[in-house]
C-alpha cells in the first residue's frame, strides 16, 4: 500500500497544483520518507477525524488547506510541516483535486474514514416502520380475502366461505390498530 501510495503522490505532483504552493513540502517529506506513509490514510470528510489535513488543487473549490491535530488547527502549511515532521502517528488527509470521483489511482488509495458518522436509525424509527409494515401486509390480506370471499358467494362454496371468513378474523384480529 505504501508503494501505491507513493506513485499516486507522485503522479498527483505531476498533474495537479496544489492551491498553497507549501502545502508540497509536506507531500515532498512524505516521498523522501516512505516508512511515514504508512501513517497517512488517504480519506474523504477528512475534518471530521482528530488529526486531519485538507489539501486541495487549483480547479477544485474547497478550503486550500487546512490542518488539524487535536484542538491545534491551522491554514498555514508551513506549521503543518513542521507539526507533521514531529509528531508520529495516524493522519487523514483529504486531496481534492478535479477528476478525483474517476481517478483510478486515487480510488485504490482512499480508503474509509473510519471517524465519519454513521447515520444510525433510532428504535422508535424501526419500530414505526415495522408496524407501517404490518398494516399494510394486513390490509392487502384482508382486500385479497374479501374478493375470495365474494368469490366463493358467488359460486355458493359454503366450505370455502367459512374457510376464507375465518382467515378473514383472524387477520382483523391481528391488526395493530
Amino acid at each position: 500500500m505504501v508503494e501505491r501510495k507513493k506513485n499516486f503522490l507522485k503522479r498527483f505532483l505531476a498533474h495537479h497544483t496544489l492551491r498553497k504552493r507549501e502545502a508540497k513540502w509536506i507531500i515532498d517529506y512524505w516521498l523522501r520518507h516512505p516508512e511515514k506513509l504508512g501513517n497517512v490514510h488517504f480519506v474523504t470528510n477528512a475534518s471530521v477525524a482528530p488529526r486531519s489535513l485538507v489539501m486541495t488543487a487549483y480547479g477544485f473549490d474547497g478550503e486550500p488547506f487546512r490542518y488539524r491535530r487535536g484542538d491545534l488547527v491551522t491554514v498555514n502549511p508551513e506549521k503543518a510541516y513542521h507539526d507533521i515532521r514531529l509528531h508520529d502517528g495516524a493522519i487523514y488527509v483529504e486531496l481534492n483535486f478535479q477528476g478525483m470521483m474517476i481517478d483510478e489511482n486515487w480510488i485504490d488509495i482512499v480508503e474509509p474514514n473510519p471517524f465519519e458518522p454513521v447515520a444510525e436509525v433510532k428504535d422508535e424509527v424501526t419500530t414505526s416502520a415495522q408496524t407501517v409494515i404490518r398494516a399494510s401486509v394486513a390490509q392487502f390480506e384482508e382486500e385479497r380475502l374479501l374478493v375470495e370471499i365474494d368469490e366463493a358467494l358467488d359460486r355458493r362454496d359454503e366450505k370455502l366461505f367459512r374457510n376464507l371468513t375465518s382467515k378473514l378474523h383472524q387477520v382483523r384480529a391481528s391488526k395493530l390498530f
